[in-house]
């Protein structure tokens, strides 16, 4: 190294305490074509190299930056060790050699997930993928790939039938594999791992053929079901019903997210929290729910002490259903449905459901609530467009 580089934003852990956290890591251009960089965490960052070499940005992580221990040269490095890692000869990038299998661009995928998602979501798409993806190109490397193989595979996933809904019901489910397949190359591609995205881009999802479930249950009927539940699933659907919470949601609060008539929301689907203020019913429901516990503490458990699977929640929602004689069953994310439908059917503003909901756009709050929206929209006409003093009696008179 000729002389010392400098990267003010970079090169001191101090420094590096003010950088906001971001998607995509703060580069450093060594020289050209060649990056150092820093990725922020939330629990600490890491060096990564990034090289263009033969046409094809390749890109390495390097260890762990020393934001929060010594640095030791092997695992943990300074700023000035990773930059001699980067300017060496036996740099990990000074290779053009290696492939980059899809499995290897999932790995890093859910890495970047976790950081933001709720691990119940995390693990749902981890599934779909392992069984739908990895069995067919887990192996391939992602450079190598063609766009007649990737719309081979999309389409693939649709299984045929005569039948239109079923069908659409495969083509809806098809894209959601798709979905996952593109954000993880789109990911590899950002970080330099992946190139030429037009082979997966230009594959678009099947058109018009997602439907919003969108199946809630009546006053009366909620309660049928919550009576005929076992006190313990009782807690976790009345939780629901207070909040409108998602059932990821629910099962990540903490005593110590209880505040009042106030829920906090720190893990969400958004990746955003947001607070839930309750009503009279629903505060002193989560006052007796957390009274007593430690903050960390799970606000929600099996009777035996154990924690909740999607599983068991589904099985006795349909027992529930059945006991209750609720056609057709209901799923627990129907009360979530339930929660917005019936504060709509009471007048509450869209903006406010979308809120409550923590709905990142208030188009995805419209789109599921549009059959409610319409009746409110028509109840407001009648109750709030003024009269203008004219009978139908005179429009009779004006046109004999």
């Amino acid at each position: 190294m000729a002389r010392q580089q400098r990267d003010f934003r970079l090169q001191t852990r101090e420094a590096r305490s003010n950088l906001e956290l971001a998607r995509e890591p703060y580069w450093h251009e060594v020289r050209r074509g060649l990056h150092l960089g820093y990725y922020k965490g939330v629990l600490g960052g890491s060096w990564l190299l990034r090289e263009r070499r033969a046409g094809r940005y390749f890109k390495r992580d390097l260890g762990t930056a020393d934001d929060a221990v010594e640095a030791d040269g092997v695992s943990v490095l300074s700023w000035t060790q990773a930059l001699k890692i980067a300017l060496g000869d036996d740099r990990p990038t000074a290779s053009v050699t290696d492939a980059y299998s899809l499995r290897e661009c999932f790995e890093h995928y859910w890495s970047a997930r976790r950081a933001k998602s709720p691990a119940e979501s995390v693990a749902t798409d981890q599934s779909k993928v392992k069984a739908h993806v990895l069995p067919k190109l887990g192996e391939l490397d992602v450079n190598e790939i063609t766009a007649a193989a990737f719309r081979s595979f999309r389409d693939g996933l649709v299984e045929p039938s005569e039948d239109p809904e079923l069908m659409r019901k495969h083509q809806d489910s098809a894209n959601r594999v798709w979905s996952i397949v593109r954000a993880a190359l789109n990911l590899a591609y950002d970080q330099g791992r992946a190139v030429n995205p037009e082979r997966w881009r230009r594959i678009k999802p099947f058109r018009n053929v997602d439907r919003p479930r969108t199946r809630f249950l009546t006053a009366a009927e909620a309660k049928r079901a919550l009576n005929a539940m076992q006190p313990d699933m009782r807690m976790l659907a009345r939780g629901a019903l207070y909040t409108g919470l998602r059932l990821g949601e629910l099962l990540a609060l903490r005593a110590g997210n209880v505040d009042g008539k106030r829920v906090h929301v720190g893990h969400s689907k958004s990746g955003k929290p947001r607070t839930v203020p309750l009503d009279s019913e629903g505060a002193s429901f989560f006052a007796e729910v957390s009274a007593g516990k430690a903050g960390d503490a799970p606000l929600f458990l099996k009777a035996d002490g154990t924690a909740w699977y999607r599983i068991d929640v589904s099985r006795r929602m349909a027992a529930a259903s059945t006991s209750a004689k609720i056609k057709p069953a209901a799923k627990f994310h129907d009360l979530r449905r339930t929660y917005a439908s019936l504060l709509l059917n009471e007048g509450a503003d869209v903006e406010i459901i979308r809120e409550l909901l923590g709905h990142a756009d208030l188009r995805m709050t419209m789109r599921a609530y549009a059959h409610l929206l319409q009746k409110t929209v028509a109840k407001s006409v009648e109750e709030n467009l003024p009269s203008f003093g004219f009978k139908s009696s005179n429009v009779k008179k004006l046109n004999p």
